[in-house]
């Protein structure tokens, strides 16, 4: 059994074009994977799928044996950071981790336990009473990366996580990244900029014509 992450023959339509077709690959655990392509190449979709927002119209994906299709169990072992950025602009960022605490259905005293660590976090612990619309593009993004690092998840997806991001935000983020793939933690990300991803990650996929050209995996189509 692989006790990474595999994905075989993934299709998906979006608006009557295929945006994945077949796509197959496997990422063991412990690693950092990287996903380029060019602009609706696809990259955003796939991470979707992956984070169960949608539902792929073929394939089989699983995660240390746990499939896809078990949603809850699923859902327990991801941290999913989407490009656009889920933060209200009227909260504070302490308050901002506070609600997504909360809106994780996670009981009172794990909500305080987190909610604690985070305001220690260097990440963000210099500006957790700033209001998110006060806040740069970087802060908003290392903000958004603490939410998705909630309940320190097995397997973390990130989509374009350095998107308005400033050089000591991504050079933060990127140290982040690293402590979590030494702690065994498996991590996917999406980006358009590719030198990002090489300077990064163990290996970088390019996604294009719904499939990645440079993995040869021969897996019967479900």
């Amino acid at each position: 059994m692989n006790e990474g992450l595999t994905v075989r023959n993934l299709r998906k339509a979006m608006r009557g074009t295929e945006v994945l077709k077949n796509l197959s690959f496997d990422q063991p655990t412990g690693s950092i994977y990287g996903i380029s392509g060019d602009n609706g190449a696809g990259k955003s979709t796939l991470l979707k799928i992956l984070a169960s927002v949608l539902i792929p119209d073929r394939g089989h994906v699983s995660f240390s044996g746990i499939p896809l299709s078990d949603k809850a169990e699923w859902r327990s072992l991801i941290g999913y950071v989407p490009q656009e950025l889920a933060l209200d602009d009227r909260l504070r960022v302490r308050e901002t981790i506070e609600f997504w605490a909360a809106v994780r259905g996670m009981p009172v005293s794990i909500r305080k336990a987190i909610v604690k660590s985070a305001m220690a976090d260097p990440l963000i612990s210099d500006f957790v009473n700033k209001p998110i619309r006060e806040c740069s593009g970087g802060m908003a993004r290392r903000a958004s990366l603490v939410v998705g690092l909630f309940g320190d998840p097995a397997l973390l997806l990130l989509d374009e996580p350095f998107s308005g991001a400033d050089a000591r935000s991504r050079a933060m983020m990127t140290e982040r990244l690293r402590h979590l793939r030494d702690r065994g933690r498996t991590i996917l990300i999406a980006s358009h900029v590719e030198n990002t991803l090489t300077s990064l990650c163990d290996r970088v996929l390019h996604l294009e014509g719904g499939h990645f050209p440079d993995v040869d995996i021969n897996a019967p189509t479900r």
